[in-house]
Parts: C-alpha cells; structure tokens; sequence
C-alpha cells in the first residue's frame, strides 16, 4: 500500500478557509495542535525521537544513556566473573567492558599499595628483596645470618633441639626417653663419666677398664662370643640362702629351650628343656633331659646293676617293684565315676564325639531329636517315614522302577511320551496357543492348498500370476481391485452393461493391443456414414473428376 498525502485546509489572507490542498514538504502542525512542529524526515540506525535543543519541536537524533544507579537491579550478593560487564568512557566514547579487562589492566600495571594488607596463605609475594624488609636477618645463639645466606658455624648457643635430640651446656639427651645413637667413631679417653638413658655404637668399642652394667637383662647379639676369662661367675651378690634355679639356657626357636644348671629347690646340677627364657626368675619348670656323657665317680645306689627298685611301690592296687610289667584293672582306679569305662554302663554330659572319627550304633530313635524323614508329593500330600523304615516309590502306566546297590532308575515304555523320544501320538489333542509346531510337512495334513477362484496354491508356494475365475464374486468390491485388465487377461467377454459409462455419443476405437477407448468422432459423424455402400474417398475422387471437367468446358466456352 503507497504512501498517502494528507488533505489541509487553505486560508486567504483573512484567515478564512477558502478550501483543501495537499500538505507540502515544508508544511507541518505545531505541537500545540498535536503535531511535532517539524518537517520531520527518518533517521539514522541507532537514532531516537527526542525533543530539539529550543524545546520547538521533535527531532530524530541521539541521546545519551542514563543508567539510574539506584534503582537498578541490586547484584551486591552476587559473586562477580571476568565475564561480567560495566560501563565505561573512553576518551568521550561510551561503551561496554569486562572484569576480566580490568584484572588485565591491574595486573600488568606496576602500583606502590599503601596500608594494605596481603594474605600470605592465599597470594605468592616474590622477588622482594632484603632491603624491602624491616627485619633481613637471623639471629642463632650470638651468629647474625642474613635472609638468603648461610652459615656453618654458630656461636652463643645454650641449648640445641633437632628432632627429639637435645644439647643444652655440656649434656646430649633425647627429648622422648629413645636412645640416643652415635653413628662415628667418638674417642671420649679423656672425659670423664658419661650419663645417659642409654648408648647406641654402631662401630666397635674398645673399653680398657672394667665395665659395669647394671639392668635387668644384658644382651649380647653376635655369632660367636670368645672370653678370656677362666671363670664365670652367675648370680654374683646371692647373699644368705639362696633362692631361685641357675645356669645356662641355650635359646631353641619354636622348640622349648635347654637348660643347663643347678635346681636350686632339689639342690641337685639338671639338665633338662622348658618354656622357660633368659629373662625367666625363680625355680624353673624343668622336664629332665638325657645326658650323654662319661661318667666318673662314686655313684651311691644299685642303678648301674639292678633289675628290680630299692623300694617297690604299689600303682593303683597293683605292686611294681620294676621287674615286670604290671595290669591295672579299671577298678583299680582311685576315680572311676570321672573316667569313661569302655565295658561300663556310663551317662556322659556335655561330651562331644566326632562322628568322622567313631562309629555310634544302635542309637534308637527315640534318643534322637529328629527320628523322621517328611516327603510331600504335587499336592502338598505329606507322609512321616521314620528312620529305619522303608518307603517304597510305585511306577504307573508305562513307568517302572529299579534298584542296583545305591541307585535308583525309573524308566518308561512305548506308552510315555519324554521330551527326547520318538513316538506316535493317538487320540491326543495339541493346544496350539500353548505349544511350538514346527517342520509339518505338507505331506502330514489333511488339507495342505487353498483354492481361489479355480487356483490351488500348496501351503509354502506362491502364484504371482493367478488366472481367478471371479464367476462367484458376487458383491466384490471394484474398489479392491487395482491396475488395468487386458483382453489377454479375460477369458470371455465382459457385458457393456458392466462397463464404467463412457462420453456420451462418441465412437470407440480400438488400438493396436486391442484395448478400447473413447474417440473424437460423435455419433453425429458416425450417423453421416449411413446409407454409404462403397469407399467415400473414391466417390469424393470420382466426383472430383467430374465437376473439374465441367468447369474446364465453362471456362473454354
């Protein structure tokens, strides 16, 4: 739709209308009146309609944003990103910026902070030099050591920790009690006592005067110990009647130690084994050992000749003087009632024997918490067989049963159907929606074709050019068939009366597969062909003939 020119009144000098015209290009309504009291053309991009700079009328121009600080959208509690923007000039051009621009700005730019203060956990400070500092240098003991220097000797120092070692005056000790270890050679000829917790020499150590130990157990870890002494001296200081077994006891890994010593409490020299160790005090459990050795000296008794004992003792109600063997009866034992007679009649309680290991019989069943086996058939019908009775599983029809040691086998016959045998099924009817048929041969049904309209096709095969014989097809639809039937199609002939009507009064033709179709020749034309007994072209030819030779012999005269 064009633009439209808007109609105007036109006065004469008097003020008075005298009629309408077209409104011009200078032409404009003052605001006033509701007009913009301008000429007003369009602007630029970007441009808005503003008032003018005298206030007259309105004008396309641009104007500068106001952003209302106060009323705009409070983001004070929300944590600021790079991406975010603010206004900004720049040399008089307004415009848009990001955080990540200022943290650019800031950051390459050298700046001297006054009262700030920097978190040393959260920020890295580097290349500050000592001069920077208020304080540049340590001070260890009496030694000044400046803040990137080194020193390798310290003076002053009263007292020194390094891990749980402490050197305070003249004593070296350990803060936790450990042993303090010394791992080079240290000469300390000169010096007098040491006091310590405890020594640890890694090197050899070579002590000229004598060495007391004093602790509860002194222990020497080396393959082989050599002594120079003649005599060793056990259990220096006993004072008064002694207490308490002595000797040597040779460590024997997971087998019991060997002792060698004197019993004190049997005031006899032993040998024997034990559980005992070298940390072990008092009289010693000691099982007597065999000594092998050559005796010598003067052995009081008969042991040496004797074949029977000095003193024969009786054993449960039975002598033994050593000369034979002796028969102790169970009723020679002092306490029968506690002991377990195989040919007495006893009740045992809280006893417990392994059936792997022994053989219980003739337990009956009352004696027994479970004395019955249950079995249940399909229909939850259950019977009580108890133990030691029989209970016997009966075949059916075509079904049997047999036993052979341990095993039973339940067979079937021609009568049963299994899911793995080859039978001839009589008088049984097959659910199809409840079971799989599969590979039935044609040859296995009754019925194994179908018959449409005189066309048999087998069960499987498939005829994609059936010649149908429709003569039954009462009622069938047109509108379910499809495509073009051909004369080589039909069989007979098809009655006008069933044929689709044609355009009305015009003439077939046939074409050269003999399909019939509507002509341009109407029956008007075809009318005119009535009566004709001979070729038209050769009478239109004959009568040609005839009047050229007649207007030949007018014209000549």
């Amino acid at each position: 739709m064009a633009n439209k020119t808007p109609i105007r009144a036109v006065f004469n000098d008097s003020n008075v209308a005298t009629g309408l015209a077209e409104f011009q290009s200078g032409d404009t309504i003052g605001l006033t009146h509701g007009g913009i009291g301008a000429s007003l053309s369009i602007g630029s991009a970007g441009q808005v309609l503003k008032v003018n700079s005298g206030a007259s009328a309105l004008e396309f121009g641009f104007v500068e944003a106001v952003v209302n600080i106060d009323n705009a959208t409070n983001l004070e509690s929300v944590t600021l990103a790079t991406g975010d923007k603010f206004l900004i000039s720049d040399g008089g051009t307004e415009g848009r910026a990001t955080l990540a621009q200022v943290d650019t700005l800031f950051s390459g730019t050298s700046k001297t902070l006054t009262n700030k203060t920097i978190s040393g956990s959260s920020n890295t400070l580097s290349n500050i030099g000592n001069s920077s500092l208020s304080n540049s240098a340590v001070t260890v003991g009496s030694t000044a050591i400046s803040l990137g220097a080194s020193s390798t000797t310290l003076a002053g120092l009263t007292s020194v920790t390094s891990g749980t070692v402490n050197i305070a005056d003249r004593h070296i000790k350990t803060t936790d009690s450990t042993n303090l270890g010394l791992n080079e050679a240290i000469d300390i000829s000169s010096a007098g006592a040491i006091t310590a917790g405890s020594i640890n020499l890694s090197g050899n150590a070579v002590i000229s005067g004598n060495l007391t130990v004093s602790g509860s157990t002194t222990s020497v870890e080396t393959t082989n110990s050599t002594i120079s002494d003649k005599l060793i001296e056990l259990a220096t200081g006993t004072s008064g009647t002694p207490s308490g077994d002595s000797g040597i006891i040779i460590e024997r890994g997971s087998s019991n130690n060997a002792f060698i010593g004197f019993d004190e409490s049997a005031d006899k020299f032993i040998v024997g084994t034990g559980t005992f160790t070298g940390s072990t005090t008092g009289d010693l459990t000691i099982s007597t050992g065999t000594l092998v050795a050559n005796l010598q000296g003067n052995v009081t008794g008969n042991a040496d000749t004797a074949t029977t004992l000095a003193n024969a003792r009786t054993i449960a109600g039975q002598s033994f003087d050593g000369s034979a063997a002796i028969t102790i009866a169970s009723t020679d034992l002092s306490n029968t009632s506690a002991i377990a007679l195989l040919t007495s009649s006893q009740t045992l309680t809280n006893k417990t024997i392994s059936g792997s290991n022994n053989t219980l019989s003739n337990i009956g069943n009352s004696s027994l918490s479970n004395s019955t086996v249950t079995i249940a058939d399909d229909s939850s019908t259950a019977v009580s067989v108890p133990l030691g009775s029989g209970f016997t599983i009966l075949g059916g029809s075509g079904i049997t049963t047999s036993l052979n040691g341990s095993e039973m086998t339940i067979a079937t016959d021609g009568a049963v159907v299994t899911e793995t045998s080859t039978d001839t099924l009589t008088n049984k009817t097959i659910s199809g929606s409840n079971n799989t048929l599969s590979n039935i041969a044609n040859s296995s049904l009754t019925n194994s074709s179908v018959n449409f309209g005189g066309i048999t096709v087998a069960l499987g095969a498939s005829d994609t050019t059936p010649a149908f014989d429709l003569t039954d097809a009462t009622n069938y639809p047109t509108s379910s068939l499809s495509g073009t039937i051909t004369n080589a199609q039909l069989a007979g002939s098809i009655a006008f009366s069933k044929m689709v009507n044609l355009t009305n009064a015009r003439a077939l033709v046939s074409d050269g597969s003999g399909d019939v179709s509507v002509s341009d020749v109407t029956a008007t034309e075809i009318g005119h062909l009535d009566g004709v007994s001979s070729a038209i072209q050769t009478q239109l030819d004959n009568k040609a003939a005839k009047s050229f030779a007649i207007a030949q012999a007018v014209a000549l005269g």
